[in-house]
């Protein structure tokens, strides 16, 4: 019995799945995979850790210093995969691609080269991969291969090379990271993508791979690539869609079987039955994307309650929900597709709350919930104690909030928009997430495992971009109220009883014209003369006026040019002083006859990279007073980012913290006229930490959209402004500082700027807010701009 057991632990190691994998990396690949502290970093590890942590594997990160070596592990047997790379040698066997890079040439930004017009190029690689295309196109170059970028950048500085080949986005990390940006520029020649894939020796290890990675949602996948890539025009993940390669039993499955879809009566937007008895919402039209590329046969049948669904696939007299959340209770009797969409649990409030961060913030309040909704299980979940007041209908928990007998009402945030724009809550708005997500699976009977495998693999042949299309269409659903004939035939009445009383006033003003026409004359011949001379004495008042407003504006940005002169004296201390240690450095030696001709170049390297700083702190100041025309559209957050930059290092040196919490949000008006308007209320709060004895300093930016309106707050902790005074502080030449220190100009043009050049708002007001469980005052500069 005994050997038995063995024999059958033997045989278990032998089947057993691999679930220990080697990867092999380079480590100067940065963002895709460099060593950071010691530990292996990078978009392309965070994407293995994300297979391995859906799969349940361990796995081991082996840096091989260069790309050649990582490539050699794998060929050598020593590692199971390469991270990835595009199969360029006959005994790589690879993966299904997973990401697409860009390569290009760079030179140095001094340089001007028209590519098709030069021959016998000298052209820099970073090892062999991209040899053969190079010689392709450019038969006569002259290859140089380079172990890092560090050495190629360096040998077409020194003009060894007259150009760099390699990933776009790679070098553009690494000349960012070291200081070289300004070194050297991409060109629009022969820019190729690569698909990247795994590499590996063997097919069965490929496929492990592929199996594995189409259990990563991709929503997963763009915002780990957001983390790396903050450019939005090179992320790849918003489009990516694989190709669906359905084996054959796959294929016979589908061919055979009628699916059984069980879809709820009522539950806006995701899924519902629509006037003709059709399957409407977010669900049904991604289901109808999926259905139409495996080419499904399919039977629909509607349910009231989701028990009721439940309980069809639990008994196996449907085949698959397309709306269902994976919970521990129901793996016991179904199985869950990899998530296909994922949302927010969010907080509706009245419009005149402030933006919730999270529901710590709020779980002192009223919060109206649905009893046993899906939020409100999940909640129950995270948050065991918390008391809810239950409703049994979104509209009720909604109306609760819009009467003030509840602070807030939380549930998925496509449920929220939905159902205010529904019924109309125009007093109401989603004023932030609670933490916690819901994720979109499909529910399927779990003796059809391969009915899953099916629609993991459709999924992932659907982008980001196509499901956030119907997402934002159903967010943005707008609804028309029933036509009101009693009310029609009313108003009718009214218009004809108004006629009536217009026509019989009009003939006895008839009468009374006549008898008014001749004083009217009378009065008209007066009033030409006293308009001459009203004429004159406007024209001397508009021209007192517009010398005024000169003054101001003049006054105005002399304050402006007295602020960026401090800007830059913070900003060049640093470089100035680097310059001077260098200098005094290269001077001493010489004295002492010690200065070598390496350490003299090395000083002229610092002081060149230091003075090209200098002038880079100069061309950011300068564009600040450029003289602007014309009106333009611009996203606001890039002004906001401007002006931290700006005052950067005013924020190091009083330990100001900036808490941002911003929306991607357009506006017409001129941008440097809006940065100014953001310095000076920036300022102002700085100003106001100076008498403020507070131990934490913060600053909050808030940007989001609030109907048609732009809002942009920006407060405070520092006390709040003297209640006898906050009326004033728009008034021309009104300061509280001394004369030396202010002008009292700076946030009377603010609001000048934002009323008359961007038909805006600006208003401030001393706000009492709870921070990290600390109680704080400080004044809020709320700015109001018509989006449209």
């Amino acid at each position: 019995m005994k050997n038995l057991f063995i024999i059958f632990l033997l045989c278990c190691s032998i089947f057993a799945k691999e679930t220990n994998f080697k990867i092999s990396y380079d480590s100067n690949y940065a963002p895709f995979s460099y060593k950071q502290e010691e530990k292996e970093a990078g978009l392309f590890i965070d994407i293995w850790k994300l297979w391995a942590k859906y799969n349940n594997y361990n796995i081991e990160f082996v840096d091989a210093k260069t790309w050649g070596n990582a490539i050699n592990l794998v060929k050598e047997e020593k590692v199971d995969f390469f991270l990835g790379t595009n199969p360029f040698e006959d005994w790589m066997i690879s993966s299904n691609f997973f990401y697409e890079t860009k390569t290009t040439f760079f030179t140095l930004s001094k340089n001007d080269i028209v590519l098709e017009m030069k021959d016998n190029l000298n052209i820099g690689l970073i090892g062999s991969d991209y040899k053969e295309i190079i010689l392709r196109h450019f038969p006569d170059a002259t290859i140089t291969i380079y172990k890092d970028y560090k050495e190629s950048i360096e040998a077409l500085r020194n003009k060894q090379i007259d150009l760099i080949y390699d990933d776009k986005l790679a070098i553009e990390y690494f000349s960012v990271q070291n200081n070289l940006f300004y070194l050297i520029k991409p060109m629009d020649n022969l820019i190729t993508k690569f698909k990247t894939h795994a590499i590996t020796t063997t097919t069965e290890k490929a496929e492990i791979f592929n199996e594995g990675f189409l259990k990563i949602p991709t929503s997963e996948l763009l915002n780990l690539e957001r983390k790396w890539i903050l450019n939005e025009n090179e992320q790849y993940y918003k489009n990516f869609k694989q190709q669906i390669n359905l084996t054959d039993k796959e294929l016979e499955f589908l061919k055979n079987t009628k699916i059984k879809v069980s879809i709820s009566n009522s539950w806006e937007p995701f899924t519902f039955k629509s006037k003709s008895n059709e399957p409407f919402g977010i669900s049904s039209e991604y289901w109808n994307l999926i259905s139409k590329k495996i080419g499904v046969e399919t039977q629909n049948e509607f349910f009231k309650t989701f028990s009721q669904q439940l309980a069809s696939i639990k008994n196996k007299n449907s085949d698959l929900i397309y709306s269902a959340g994976e919970t521990p209770q129901r793996d016991e009797y179904a199985l869950f597709t990899k998530e296909y969409a994922n949302f927010p649990i969010s907080i509706v409030t009245k419009k005149d709350e402030n933006f919730i961060e999270n529901i710590s913030f709020i779980k002192d309040k009223k919060l109206a919930i649905g009893n046993n909704f899906t939020a409100h299980n999940i909640l129950k979940n995270n948050y065991p104690n918390m008391n809810f007041i239950l409703v049994n209908s979104v509209k009720e928990g909604l109306d609760l909030v819009s009467k003030g007998k509840a602070y807030a009402y939380i549930d998925i945030q496509p449920v929220l928009f939905y159902n205010i724009s529904k019924y109309n809550f125009s007093n109401l708005k989603v004023s932030g997430n609670t933490g916690l997500n819901f994720s979109l699976k499909f529910m399927i009977r779990d003796d059809y495992p391969i009915l899953e495998s099916i629609l993991n693999k459709a999924i992932s042949s659907i982008s980001i971009n196509e499901l956030n299309s119907i997402i934002t269409k159903w967010n943005n659903v707008q609804f028309q109220t029933n036509f009101n004939y009693d009310l029609f035939w009313q108003v009718l009445f009214v218009i004809f009883i108004i006629i009536l009383a217009f026509l019989h006033r009009t003939y006895t003003l008839k009468s009374l014209n006549e008898s008014l026409t001749l004083k009217i004359e009378e009065k008209t011949k007066k009033l030409n003369d006293m308009n001459k001379n009203l004429e004159n004495l406007v024209d001397k008042k508009t021209k007192e006026l517009i010398e005024k407003e000169k003054i101001l504006n003049h006054q105005s940005k002399m304050a402006a040019m007295g602020e960026m002169i401090e800007n830059i004296a913070h900003q060049w201390r640093q470089p100035l002083s680097v310059i001077s240690t260098a200098a005094t450095g290269a001077k001493v030696k010489k004295d002492f006859d010690k200065l070598s001709d390496s350490d003299f170049y090395e000083t002229m390297d610092i002081i060149n990279n230091s003075a090209q700083h200098l002038s880079d702190t100069i061309d950011d100041f300068r564009n600040f007073f450029t003289n602007e025309k014309e009106a333009s559209t611009f996203d606001v957050n890039i002004p906001i980012d401007k002006v931290l930059y700006l005052i950067n290092s005013k924020l190091k040196n009083r330990n100001i913290t900036i808490i941002r919490n911003t929306e991607i949000l357009t506006v017409v008006g001129l941008v440097n006229e809006f940065i100014q308007v953001l310095i000076n209320i920036i300022n102002n709060a700085l100003d106001a930490f100076e008498d403020s004895s507070c131990e934490q300093k913060i600053i909050f930016i808030n940007l989001y959209k609030d109907n048609n309106n732009l809002v942009l707050k920006i407060k405070d902790n520092a006390g709040g402004i003297k209640e006898d005074i906050l009326d004033r502080v728009f008034e021309p030449y009104f300061t509280t500082k001394y004369k030396s220190q202010g002008t009292g100009i700076g946030l009377y043009m603010s609001t000048e700027i934002i009323k008359k050049h961007m038909n805006g708002n600006l208003t401030v007001s001393n706000q009492l807010y709870t921070y990290d469980n600390i109680k704080y005052k400080g004044a809020e500069f709320k700015i109001e701009i018509p989006i449209n």
